[in-house]
């Protein structure tokens, strides 16, 4: 392998480096983000369930078709969000498997046929 080849391949595995920690920090502000939206779904349906426990106008059908709405809308902002993150952590698996077969194909050479003790030589 040539002095080029060599720096290529270590510019590679730097860059893939940088892209897998990219990665695991979009992975990290997803989680935040699924976690605020959560919360954000917590805060509305208090708000919602106060306000239709005063309301008398309403059947019970009908409330609870308004907070089951508000349950969905926050459990598909919630899906975007986990296939964004799915999508990241595939990309960190490739990632890793391309490091694994490039640093797989630094193959130990083979043997010489010597055979290497912890003994010192003057003790065989």
């Amino acid at each position: 392998m040539s002095f080029i080849d060599k720096m290529k391949k270590a510019g590679k595995s730097v860059v893939d480096a940088g892209a897998k920690t990219m990665l695991k920090t979009d992975i990290a502000f997803l989680n935040r983000e699924i976690k605020s939206r959560k919360q954000a779904f917590g805060i509305d349906i208090y708000d919602l369930m106060e306000r239709l426990e005063t309301e008398d106008s309403l059947t019970v059908a009908d409330k609870e078709s308004q907070i089951r709405a508000s349950f969905d809308a926050a459990r598909k902002d919630i899906a975007v969000i986990q296939a964004k993150k799915e999508c990241k952590s595939e990309e960190v698996t490739v990632l890793e498997a391309e490091t694994d077969a490039a640093n797989a194909s630094q193959a130990i050479p083979p043997s010489s046929g010597t055979v290497v003790t912890n003994q010192h030589p003057s003790e065989m």
